[in-house]
């Protein structure tokens, strides 16, 4: 029997093109064999049609298909979001409470987040805090969305061209950091060194150029995007980015938060290695710590004078990639049944979504004009 004409399979025709086939093959694998109600599949002819009562109708309709699977991903998303909110708001409280009640003088300011008191009790508020937005969340994606290991955290540890431009995008995007929060360094600077004790900073240095870069991106990329990326890579890599820059904090940090959203977005998907984007994070964040030493510390380069550093380096090392990879730059998965702005439309429609946008923008609102 012959195929029908204009056949059309969601999950075959998505083309699975990074760096690294093991990572392809479990996406697709993955998309193939969970049945959750958020998985986007749809195999048949579009323009097929059947006969009730004499009136002739579509069989199957695929972007009504679409709309609904993107509406179950995206409740399952909103509820990941929503926890991350609580975890950042309610979270910072509840240890700022359990300290006081312990004897540390802490606390916590609502609408900056800041947190100010003794040094070990503000250290351990901010680490219980990074813990417990992004891996709290992230667990309850991966495990709700059945993501395994290699979908969900691909790993690859070489792919010479996309180390590169993990290097590039993460000093070009500290560069303009470095522009955009300078009365921030300036603040952070004073904290850093007015404290008593130098290795408590150090560590906690460490911990969040290290720690907090890999459960960021394990949040994002590593659960959001990959729930995203079958209405498209254009559209998944957007929304994360997003969605990062609606995290609660200041300005600069959501300008900066937004980039990386991009350039790790598309790292994970050329490259197929989720290595990439921590790696970019982690560079990014190390060479915003270095700023404070260089710049305020030793008065050693004017702020403007180390953002054009890192920015003339960053532009160099994305030609060399441009220049190393060529033709194979751009990511073909841009297009599903659906345009992206009804996915927009959609996905800000969904009852968890909502009103984590919602919130999230209120606060940034409180955050930017007071």
């Amino acid at each position: 029997m012959a195929e029908p004409q204009n056949k059309l399979d969601v999950v075959a025709d998505f083309s699975y093109e990074s760096e690294n086939p093991d990572y392809n093959r479990a996406y697709k694998q993955w998309r193939r064999t969970n049945k959750a109600p958020y998985m986007y599949r749809y195999s048949g002819n579009p323009n097929e049609i059947t006969y009730v009562d004499g009136n002739a109708v579509p069989s199957r309709d695929a972007a009504l298909t679409e709309r609904t699977a993107l509406t179950h991903c995206a409740t399952l998303i909103g509820l990941g979001l929503l926890a991350y909110l609580v975890c950042e708001l309610v979270g910072g409280t509840l240890l700022v409470g359990i300290l006081r009640l312990c004897g540390a003088e802490v606390g916590l300011d609502f609408l900056s987040l800041s947190v100010r008191g003794e040094q070990w009790a503000v250290t351990a508020v901010r680490v219980g805090i990074n813990v417990m937005k992004y891996l709290l969340p992230a667990v309850l994606l991966l495990r709700l969305g059945k993501l395994p290991r290699r979908a969900a955290v691909p790993v690859r540890l070489c792919g010479f061209p996309e180390t590169v431009i993990a290097v590039g995008a993460a000093a070009g995007i500290a560069g303009i950091y470095t522009l955009t929060a300078q009365d921030a360094g300036v603040n952070l600077a004073q904290e850093i060194f007015s404290v008593p004790s130098r290795t408590g900073v150090m560590a906690y240095g460490l911990f969040d150029v290290l720690a907090v870069s890999a459960l960021s991106e394990l949040l994002l990329r590593g659960s959001v995007l990959p729930l995203l990326r079958q209405f498209g890579d254009s559209f998944a890599i957007g929304m994360t980015a997003a969605a990062g820059f609606l995290f609660p904090n200041s300005l600069p940090d959501r300008i900066s938060e937004l980039l990386i959203g991009l350039a790790s977005g598309y790292l994970l998907l050329r490259s197929g290695s989720f290595l990439k984007c921590v790696l970019l994070r982690a560079i990014c964040s190390a060479l915003c710590y270095a700023r404070i030493i260089l710049i305020y510390a030793t008065g050693r380069f004017p702020a403007w004078q180390y953002a054009m550093l890192l920015l003339s380096f960053g532009a160099i090392l994305c030609l060399f990639y441009v220049r190393l990879r060529k033709e194979h730059i751009r990511l073909k998965n841009r297009d599903t049944q659906l345009s992206e702005a009804r996915k927009f439309i959609t996905i800000t429609q969904c009852v968890t979504v909502l009103p984590w946008a919602g919130l999230s923008f209120l606060l940034m609102l409180f955050q930017v004009f007071f």
